[in-house]
């Protein structure tokens, strides 16, 4: 009998959910009954707030149950958990035509902007252009440099005497380096090349003071005209071409260097402690805007790998036609891909990241550009050149299904780049000429 009893009967929670009100009732309800009809009932326990939608009843999961069924068709058994709350109007579907559809998506796109500075750097190359049929090509890019100079002071452009930053130190190299048909050697080429770095640091200087020159365009112009001044002290040594393994030698070093000149260029130091005995005065001040510093110390080690891209991927097109022994060059090229891809893969962020790895795989060009260039080379030096080849065109299949590496294989790669970085040193100071001048003396 008591189970007869209790057959018809069903003990639900109710679970209000309105605005401010989250309220739980247990109740134990007829199987006969619908949700609708319990409605007053609930008023009754709870104060339900005066609503302009109906009520609705869901599931826990969100799924509407039906309020004019029997709780017995629901199939709701005891424990069940039903959500009363407002009725939501579900937003009516929008139909757009073509037209509609165009116009909405117009909206959403992003505004372009700079395509000002596209035209004015227009301009000034038809400046160059015109000047430079007149009265040659240093009084084009001077006149060119002239006017961007004025026009980025006018405007407060940065993007613009960037351009200034360009002409100005080709124009001046041109002008003391003199037309092509009065060259008398490499030196005349080297003493330009050499007064155009001197240029591009005074440019630099000034574009400081103006704040015209972000840490990224400063950073740029001071490692290229670093490595460019590095070029031109190549012409007084033995080896032609010696200023290109001058450039990747000193490349390597500042992008071994990066780190250091980093953070001491953003002016970030690492806390220092005060060890037992000493007085608390001695640790250093907390930096409040290590944050800026930090990014800038980001900007600076991104500026300082596409500056040594940028110099040294001309510098390897160099060593790989220089008139040298085939395997000094290929050695150095190799050694050059070794130092970095590696460390180019692994690195956190992706501007070094890009710069670096297009300087790897520019180092790996010359290997195989120094092999088609020699009239006959060794079949050796063929068959490594193919397997470049054929590794760098699959590339695309097979790094995908490389697994991380694990820590073990890692230090192996590691030995392995630093024994790359310590042969490029020798390699790059033979192809300069350097111990056979020393030899000679």
């Amino acid at each position: 009998m008591a189970v007869s009893a209790t057959h018809h009967i069903v003990h639900v929670t109710i679970r209000i959910d309105v605005a401010s009100l989250h309220r739980d009732i247990d109740l134990s309800l007829p199987t006969s009954s619908s949700l609708y009809e319990l409605i007053p009932e609930i008023a009754r326990f709870v104060e339900l707030p005066q609503l302009h939608r109906p009520w609705e009843f869901t599931n826990v999961a969100g799924i509407p149950l039906d309020g004019h069924a029997p709780l017995y068709q629901l199939k709701m058994r005891n424990g069940a958990t039903a959500v009363m709350r407002p009725q939501e109007q579900a937003a009516p579907p929008v139909i757009r035509d073509a037209a509609h559809s165009l116009s909405a998506a117009a909206a959403s796109a992003r505004d372009v902007r700079g395509l000002h500075i596209g035209a004015t750097l227009l301009g000034l190359l038809c400046i160059a252009a015109v000047a430079g049929t007149v009265g040659g090509v240093a009084f084009g890019a001077g006149l060119a440099a002239a006017a961007a100079l004025v026009l980025s002071l006018a405007a407060r452009s940065s993007a613009v005497y960037v351009a200034f930053l360009c002409a100005a130190p080709f124009a001046v190299g041109a002008w003391v380096a003199g037309p092509p048909a009065t060259w008398d050697g490499s030196s005349d080429t080297a003493i330009g090349m050499l007064a155009a770095a001197i240029t591009a640091v005074a440019c630099v200087v000034i574009g400081a003071m103006l704040r015209l020159c972000g840490a990224a365009v400063t950073t740029f112009a001071a490692v290229c005209a670093l490595l460019l001044a590095a070029a031109s002290l190549g012409a007084w040594l033995p080896q032609h071409h010696a200023g290109a393994a001058v450039v990747v030698l000193l490349g390597l070093l500042l992008v071994m260097l990066t780190p250091h000149i980093a953070t001491a260029a953003a002016g970030l130091k690492v806390p220092r402690i005060p060890t037992a005995g000493e007085e608390f005065d001695r640790s250093d001040v907390y930096q409040h805007d290590v944050d800026t510093r930090s990014l800038t110390a980001l900007t600076v080690s991104a500026a300082i790998a596409c500056a040594v891209t940028t110099c040294c991927l001309p510098a390897l097109y160099g060593i790989a036609t220089m008139d040298a022994a085939l395997g000094w060059r290929v050695a150095l090229a190799g050694c050059m891909a070794g130092a970095l891809l590696i460390h180019a893969v692994r690195h956190h962020y992706p501007t070094p990241r890009i710069a670096l790895t297009a300087l790897a795989l520019g180092a790996l060009g010359a290997v195989v550009l120094a092999t088609v260039y020699e009239s006959s080379p060794h079949p050796a030096f063929l068959v490594a050149a193919g397997c470049i080849a054929i590794v760098c065109a699959t590339a695309v299949i097979w790094s995908r299904r490389v697994p991380d590496l694990e820590p073990t294989t890692v230090v192996w790669f590691e030995r392995a780049e630093a024994a790359a970085i310590i042969a490029v040193i020798p390699l790059a100071v033979h192809l300069t000429g350097l111990f056979d001048l020393i030899r000679g003396l």
